[in-house]
């Protein structure tokens, strides 16, 4: 990745040279005056949209855990579903959006779309997952039942899903008439993601337990129809915007970053990164929380409230420095590759401190309980207090960079929708490769130390000296050799550990106490029996050998 990244670092160069001049200072043209009041209803219906999509996401996933076996194969299933619709939808439809003077109805159709075939999973769910465990089997290899658990829910849920990812695009579109230097993108995300972290919440601890699955995917169903509807009565979409509108060319804008490889890998590899490192975490937390669907709601809404907060925070500061032309361009921050390299390296370290708070859970699991007690409360405050200090600093950066490089990318000429399938597509694939191919065989902590290495990787040589060389490969050496193991196994007085390992679904160990009864724990908690029964049942293994006719086979 480092030799694919370097090649492009000489068109970096060229493009800090080409901006480096600044135009001649004038006073920007002010911004439609219909735009806050259009931007204020646009936030609005990306909450209201962002909320029925997390509600479906949380419905699917407890639904599908049905057929599919387990909780953690759902997880993995419905998410990496989820950003398949997403990207898919963003890639193709967001093509025809970024060329459409009626982006409202566009949005319209979106809605309705995933409001109708989520209405219809709603009878359908149950007939389908009949036929998905007859596809397994009674005795599935572990390569076709992942193959049956991504491929069928991702064809399952295609159309809501697909439809839903081309909504951000659509909007973004609708607001392009009156700003079209990519100014709005951060604002819907953060809106967006915001009405997910509602929607995690509401449905998870009060829709689903008073009104049950049905009940709730209908309000779900209720919030596309009104994005539906509002769409089309606050966008004019009788008056169709113009394809192309000429720019103040003394008005403050993105700087632009060259439209090559770079762009495009950052884009891929940040979703994949993003997202691996939630599954990983998640992974590590659930040998320590109660591993409920109350703690998935509360892992995942704290990694939505921190990449909200990030994507709040560039807005913001966009904003800010859009309103000081002289700031922006005597304080040489019209380098894109500037800020780009400083949120990656903000974020490897911050990555790197979530995995210290990983490695703190049980001392601040202990805490809250000596604190509040034994108690539901709780519980719940532990595992929130836990979730923001291995996600609420990482996914801050993650949100603020986001927003970055997908503005960079509107302003090098790439649509919107193309920019949010890239990095929805290295997001879908991140489950498969961190959750199942990665995480059982190099562990938790490894790919914790790899994740921050390779946001280092995608920086431009420019961001280096030798002495930040040196300090970033001591540190990673050191959190190598000195940070824990991240397994938390408690040791029984004199006893030891047999062996422990990593699965795709959990983790495992045997430990083995003074006397030397060995005992069974999947992810630190659940115990499947020991070997101080081994005697009994071993003769109880006799009777059906005695009875057997050829106990031989």
């Amino acid at each position: 990745m480092a030799d694919l990244l370097a090649k492009n670092d000489a068109d970096a160069a060229a493009s800090q040279a080409a901006i480096a001049a600044p135009p001649p200072r004038a006073q920007p043209s002010s911004p439609d005056p219909l735009l806050p009041r259009s931007r204020a209803l646009a936030i609005c219906l990306m909450v209201a949209s962002g909320f029925a999509g997390l509600g479906y996401q949380i419905i699917w996933t407890q639904q599908s855990a049905l057929w599919l076996g387990h909780e953690s194969a759902a997880v993995f299933a419905v998410v990496g579903a989820f950003f398949i619709g997403l990207a898919a939808g963003a890639m193709i439809l967001g093509r025809r959006i970024a060329v459409s003077t009626r982006p409202g109805r566009w949005y319209a159709g979106c809605e309705a779309v995933a409001a109708g075939w989520s209405l219809t999973l709603i009878f359908l769910i149950g007939p389908a997952a009949e036929r998905i465990l007859g596809l397994l089997g009674e005795r599935p290899t572990p390569t076709w039942q992942w193959a049956v658990a991504f491929v069928s829910t991702a064809l399952l849920l295609l159309p809501a899903t697909a439809a839903m990812g081309a909504t951000l695009p659509a909007m973004e579109k609708c607001l392009s008439q009156f700003r079209r230097d990519g100014a709005n993108v951060a604002a819907l995300y953060a809106g967006n993601t915001f009405g997910a972290v509602l929607g995690v919440i509401g449905t998870t601890f009060w829709l689903i337990p008073a009104i049950g699955f049905s009940n709730t995917a209908a309000i779900c169903v209720s919030l596309n129809v009104f994005c539906s509807v509002a769409a089309l009565k606050l966008f004019d979409v009788t008056a169709p915007i113009a394809r192309a509108e000429p720019f103040d060319p003394h008005a403050p804008q993105v700087p632009r970053v060259p439209h090559n490889t770079r762009l495009i890998v950052m884009l891929l590899a940040t979703g994949l990164l993003g997202i691996g490192y939630e599954v990983v975490a998640v992974r590590v937390l659930n040998l320590v929380a109660e591993n409920t669907v109350y703690t998935f709601a509360l892992l995942v809404a704290v990694y939505l409230i921190g990449t909200t907060l990030g994507a709040v925070a560039y807005d913001h500061w966009v904003r800010s420095w859009r309103s000081s032309p002289v700031t922006m361009l005597e304080g040489r921050q019209t380098d894109g590759y500037r800020v780009q390299d400083r949120l990656l390296q903000l974020l490897a370290a911050a990555c790197l401190l979530g995995m210290i708070g990983l490695g703190a859970s049980l001392h601040i699991k202990g805490a809250i309980t000596n604190l509040l007690g034994q108690s539901m409360i709780a519980a719940m405050a532990a595992e929130a207090t836990m979730a923001a200090a291995a996600f609420l600093l990482p996914t801050v950066v993650m949100g603020a960079l986001f927003s970055h490089i997908t503005t960079s990318a509107i302003a090098s000429g790439m649509s919107f929708g193309r920019a949010l399938a890239l990095n929805t597509l290295g997001a879908a694939i991140a489950p498969l490769i961190f959750g199942v191919l990665l995480l059982p065989h190099i562990g938790a902590k490894s790919l914790l130390l790899l994740i921050p290495v390779f946001y280092l990787l995608m920086t431009t040589r420019q961001a280096w000296s030798k002495l930040g060389i040196v300090g970033a490969c001591s540190v990673a050496l050191g959190f190598f050799v000195w940070a824990p193991t991240l397994r938390f196994i408690e040791l029984p007085p004199g006893g030891r550990t047999v062996i422990a390992r990593d699965g795709a679904l959990a983790s495992v160990s045997v430990l083995e106490d003074a006397e030397g009864v060995a005992r069974l724990h999947i992810n630190n908690r659940q115990r499947e029996g020991s070997s101080a029964t081994l005697y009994s049942d071993t003769r109880q293994a006799l009777i059906p050998v005695l009875l057997h006719p050829h106990p031989e086979r």
